[in-house]
């Protein structure tokens, strides 16, 4: 692993360094993925999977786990596993919504959650022996939730459910991973995703033996009333844009999903997409508010659930990684250094090793920490030879000279 790195660009010079890589969570029994930290008032949760990413029904206990730290992730002790966002499988009994995708802090100081499930998943619950998720809960006429919590949350303050006006296509299933940013004028603005079901002549059979029926798309809604309701604006369809990569112009693995939204410096919103495990992200820019959005574009840069943060300098990272699924993953900070995504630097590799590559990030003092997992993923545990399971912290100084 490097642990410093310098990159020079129109005159200005950035330095990322690794300050410290801490271990939250230490597990002998049990694969640990899947990070994802919220800051509430006075204290950040975490909440990770216990268990190993495709098994996860075959545990008889929930295999969510939370932790709390009440000093800005200096100490971490376990925190209770129920908050008022947090929603369970009816089917499974196991935790399937909460402190997830589709958060977001308003400026009067609450949170706002979008959940990442339909109404059909949340209040039906998933049964793996009706078939893969996106094939159970494909529908014409999806029903959304959101919620509004105190800003601790732990009181919750209101919960609806919506459907978003105009949304141009048909059958679908949908998932939620983008926060919701709160605009300059009031409204809402988030991505969210859609997969279809691909005719059989699409089918792809990948290396390990898995059937791909899928085609995934990012589409981006807009509210003027506080989430109650909500409109289509515009989507990012891979079968319209035909996103390819490589030099024999490959077509994308998945589509345009795991989307990541934010506002850069100079106004513009700012949306990064997963494309598949193995091919580059994309990015698209809103000039006028998150009104209308150009074309996405290549980043080069492979990576799953991309994670885009605005450091106090301007610099613009986005947290990912990807290596071979399931293999050794490479975990890595992206940067533009003058803030507008328009130029990235070469990937700074943290974390080269077993793990998911999904990680979550925040702020503190300057510093982007960055959580992520040391794991065995998706095999069985021991494939790797892990002396334990972590989710691990690596916090990082990203300095910028004139």
């Amino acid at each position: 692993m490097i642990t410093e790195a310098t990159y020079t660009r129109d005159g200005r010079t950035a330095t990322i360094r690794v300050e410290r890589i801490d271990t939250l969570i230490q597990d002998t029994e049990s694969i640990v993925n899947f990070p994802s930290l919220t800051e509430l008032d006075g204290r950040l949760n975490l909440v990770f999977s216990r268990s190993r990413h495709g098994g996860e029904h075959a545990h008889t206990e929930d295999p969510a786990r939370t932790i709390e730290s009440f000093d800005d992730g200096e100490s971490w002790q376990p925190a209770p596993n129920e908050n008022p966002l947090t929603t369970r499988d009816p089917f499974s009994g196991h935790t399937s919504d909460g402190f997830s995708g589709g958060t977001g802090r308003l400026r009067d100081g609450t949170l706002v959650h979008m959940s990442h499930s339909t109404r059909v998943h949340l209040e039906g619950g998933y049964d793996r022996a009706k078939g893969h998720m996106h094939e159970q809960f494909q529908q014409d006429d999806p029903t959304f939730r959101f919620q509004r919590a105190s800003g601790d949350g732990q009181q919750l303050l209101e919960r609806f459910w919506f459907k978003v006006a105009g949304m141009p296509w048909g059958r679908r299933s949908y998932q939620v991973y983008s926060p919701v940013l709160e605009m300059d004028d009031g409204d809402l603005l988030a991505a969210m995703e859609w997969c279809k079901m691909l005719p059989e002549e699409r089918w792809r059979r990948e290396a390990h033996g898995r059937i791909w029926k899928y085609l995934f798309g990012v589409f981006i809604v807009r509210s003027g009333d506080g989430g109650h309701s909500w409109d289509y604006v515009t989507q990012f369809d891979p079968d319209e844009i035909k996103p390819t990569y490589g030099i024999s112009d490959r077509p994308v693995d998945e589509g345009f999903d795991e989307a990541h939204m934010t506002k850069l410096p100079n106004g513009d919103i700012f949306c990064v997409m997963r494309t598949g495990s193995y091919s580059p992200m994309w990015q698209a820019r809103s000039r006028d508010g998150g009104r209308t959005w150009d074309t996405p574009e290549p980043m080069g840069w492979p990576g799953a659930k991309p994670q885009l943060q605005v450091l106090p300098n301007d610099v613009l990272v986005c947290v990912s990684g990807r290596g071979s699924y399931g293999h050794p993953q490479v975990t890595h900070v992206l940067i533009s250094i003058d803030g507008t995504g328009n130029q990235w630097e070469a990937p700074f590799a943290f974390h080269t090793g077993p793990g998911c590559s999904y990680t979550s990030t925040i702020q503190r003092d300057g510093k982007l920490h960055v959580f992520y997992s040391d794991s065995d993923f998706t095999r069985d545990m021991g494939t790797h030879g892990l002396p334990v399971q972590r989710i691990r912290r690596a916090v990082f100084d990203i300095s910028v000279d004139a």
